[in-house]
C-alpha cells in the first residue's frame, strides 16, 4: 500500500455518479465553476440510477402539485419532512422537462415521465444523457476512488480523503464545498436489486463526521423481483402482479390466502405482499426460495407496454410458457442525512442529495419519486454549495488532517493483523442476518440478534488487515455495511409500532402516538439513538 498523498483542488467536490451526483456536477459546471466528480466505480456505472426501471413521478395538468404532495405524504405515512416534499413536488416538472430536452427520450403521461422504451431498463439511457452533458460542460471526473473520510476543522467541511482502488494512491480533495450523493445501503440485504457498491458509504461518512441520520428503520422492499437464474436483480413491472396468480409450492393462491385484493396490488399492497411472500418462503412453502407468478394464458393486450418490450420480456423470463419465480427484495433505503430545502446538512460546507438523504419519503416511498427528487435536490444542493464556496477562504491547509486520515486507514495494512483477504464470509453473514432478522418482518428478538452480529462484525474488522488497495476498499465497505446495518437495527428497535415499510410482529399496529422521527448518531460503540422527536416539534 502506498503512502503518497496528492492534494487536489476544486471549487465543489461531488461524491457519487448516480442521478443526484451527476446533476449536481452538471449544475456547478453550468455556473462556470470547477466541479470534480469522484466515483467509487466507472462514471455513471454500478449505481442504482443505471438500474432504474424508467419512471419519474411529477405533477402535470392532470396531476396537480397538491395531489403529488398529498400522495407522497400518504405513501410516507405522514412522517415526511413537509418542507422537503413541498420543494420537491413544485420543482420536479421543470427539471424533468429540461432533462427530456437534453436528450432523454420518453413519454409524458398523467403522473410523470416514462422513459423505459424498448429496453428492460431505462437507467442506462438516463445515465448516458447525464454523463454526456457533464462531459460537454467540462466536469472533471475521477473514477474508482473510495472516499474514506470527510475533512473537517471541527465546524466546517474542508474536503475529503480517498484512495484509488487499483493504484492505492491517496488523495486529499481540498474543496470550497462538498456534495454527498453516494446512494443508500440496499446491498447490505441478502436479497436486493441494488448495485453492489451500495453499502451505506455516505451514512458512515456522515456518522463519523458527527452528523445525525434520520428514519433509518424505513427500508423499502419490492415484492416482484425475478428470481430465475439464482439472481434477484430484475424488477418486474407492477402490472404483472395483477395479471396472474401468485402461488406457493402447495398451489395456494397467496392473494386469497392473505386477502390482498386491492389493485394495483404491487403498489397499493406493496408492504403486505412483500410480507406475505417473505413468510411463505420462511415457512418452506417456496420453490427454490421463491414463489411462483403464473401469467400463462394472459391476454397480452392488457400489458401496458409495447410489443417490442413484450418480446424482450418473453425472451428473458418466458412468462408465456412457465410460471415465473419471484421474491421480494430490498429496493430503497428511505433514511439518511438530515438536510434543509437547499440540501444543507448540519455540517457547514457539506451538502447532500439523493438516496443518502432522509426525510423526503417518510415511512415509505411513492413509486417514481426517487429519480425525481434526486434530480431536484442534486441541483439544489449544488446551488447551495456554489454559494458557500464563493465565501470560503482559499488555500486552507488540509495536508496534516489528510495525512492523519491516511495513516489511520493504512493502519488496516498492519502486517501483525490477520489478512482480510477472505471478507466474503463476513459480509455474507451480515447480509443474511439483515435479511432474515432486520428485513421485511422484524421483532424485538430478531432485531436484538441482528444487533449482536453487527457488533461482532465491527469487532472482527478491527483485527483484519488489508494487503492491497482493492482489499482495503472491500474492508471499508464491510465496515460501512455494519455501521449502516446497526443504524437501521437501532432505529427499528426503538420504533415500537408498525408503520409503512417497518413491520414488527411484536407491535403489528400503527400507533398515532408514534408520529415521531428517530435520529441516530455515532457513539463509542457505534450508531445509537440520539433523540426521538415528535413531528410537531420540527
Amino acid at each position: 500500500m502506498k503512502k503518497s498523498l496528492t492534494i487536489v483542488d476544486t471549487d465543489v467536490l461531488v461524491m457519487g455518479s448516480g442521478i443526484a451526483g451527476l446533476q449536481a456536477a452538471l449544475t456547478v459546471a453550468a455556473h462556470g465553476k470547477k466541479p470534480l466528480l469522484v466515483s467509487k466505480s466507472p462514471m455513471g456505472k454500478a449505481n442504482n440510477t443505471i438500474l432504474a426501471g424508467g419512471a419519474f413521478t411529477h405533477a402535470s395538468d392532470q396531476f396537480s402539485t397538491e395531489a403529488h404532495f398529498r400522495k407522497t405524504m400518504e405513501s410516507g405515512n405522514m412522517l415526511n419532512d413537509r418542507a422537503l416534499v413541498k420543494c420537491f413536488v413544485e420543482l420536479a416538472p421543470e427539471k424533468i422537462k429540461a432533462l427530456n430536452q437534453r436528450g432523454l427520450a420518453g413519454q409524458f403521461h398523467k403522473t410523470g415521465f416514462y422513459f423505459r422504451t424498448d429496453a428492460l431498463l431505462g437507467g442506462p439511457n438516463l445515465s448516458r444523457v447525464l454523463v454526456k452533458a457533464c462531459r460537454e460542460t467540462g466536469v472533471d471526473f475521477l473514477e474508482n476512488v473510495m472516499i474514506t473520510d470527510l475533512l473537517t476543522d471541527g465546524s466546517a467541511c474542508l474536503g475529503a480523503v480517498g484512495f484509488h482502488k487499483r493504484t492505492g494512491e491517496f488523495y486529499a480533495f481540498r474543496s470550497g464545498s462538498v456534495v454527498l450523493a453516494t446512494g443508500g445501503a440496499g446491498f447490505i440485504y441478502a436479497r436486493n436489486d441494488n448495485a453492489p457498491g451500495t453499502t451505506g458509504d455516505g451514512y458512515a461518512l456522515a456518522l463519523e463526521a458527527g452528523l445525525e441520520l434520520r428514519d433509518m428503520e424505513f427500508v423499502q422492499f419490492y415484492p416482484l423481483i425475478y428470481a430465475g437464474g439464482g439472481r434477484c436483480h430484475m424488477i418486474l413491472p407492477a402490472f404483472f402482479g395483477d395479471l396472474g396468480r401468485i402461488v406457493n409450492r402447495q398451489g395456494e393462491d397467496i392473494k386469497e390466502k392473505y386477502a390482498l385484493h386491492l389493485k394495483p396490488i404491487v403498489i397499493v399492497c406493496r408492504d403486505g405482499l412483500s410480507q406475505a411472500l417473505f413468510r411463505e418462503i420462511a415457512m418452506g412453502n417456496g420453490v427454490d426460495d421463491a414463489l411462483l407468478l403464473d401469467v400463462r394464458g394472459t391476454d397480452e393486450s392488457q400489458m401496458p407496454i409495447s410489443e417490442d418490450l413484450r418480446v424482450r420480456f418473453r425472451k428473458k423470463i418466458a412468462y408465456d410458457t412457465e410460471p415465473i419465480k419471484i421474491t421480494p427484495a430490498c429496493h430503497h433505503t428511505m433514511g439518511g442525512l438530515v438536510i434543509d430545502a437547499g440540501g444543507r446538512t448540519g455540517l457547514e460546507g457539506l451538502f447532500a442529495a439523493g438516496e443518502v438523504v432522509g426525510g423526503i419519503h417518510g415511512a415509505n416511498r411513492m413509486g417514481g419519486n426517487a429519480l425525481s427528487e434526486g434530480l431536484v435536490f442534486g441541483e439544489l444542493a449544488a446551488l447551495s454549495a456554489l454559494e458557500h464556496a464563493a465565501s470560503r477562504p482559499q488555500g486552507v491547509d488540509v495536508r496534516k488532517p489528510a495525512e492523519a486520515a491516511m495513516e489511520r486507514r493504512l493502519g488496516a495494512a498492519d502486517p501483525n493483523l490477520k489478512s482480510g483477504a477472505n471478507l466474503g464470509a463476513l459480509i455474507g453473514k451480515l447480509k443474511q442476518v439483515m435479511w432474515h432478522k432486520a428485513g421485511i418482518v422484524r421483532s424485538g428478538h430478531t432485531l436484538t440478534e441482528a444487533l449482536a452480529v453487527m457488533d461482532d462484525t465491527l469487532d472482527k474488522l478491527k483485527r483484519l488487515s488489508a494487503r492491497s488497495p482493492l482489499e482495503l476498499c472491500r474492508l471499508l465497505e464491510v465496515k460501512n455495511a455494519a455501521l449502516s446495518g446497526k443504524a437501521i437495527v437501532r432505529a427499528a428497535l426503538s420504533r415500537t409500532e408498525s408503520r409503512g415499510s417497518h413491520f414488527r410482529e411484536d407491535f403489528p399496529s400503527e400507533e398515532p402516538g408514534w408520529l415521531k422521527a428517530i435520529f441516530i448518531h455515532m457513539a463509542d460503540g457505534g450508531p445509537e439513538v440520539s433523540r426521538i422527536v415528535p413531528l410537531d416539534d420540527f
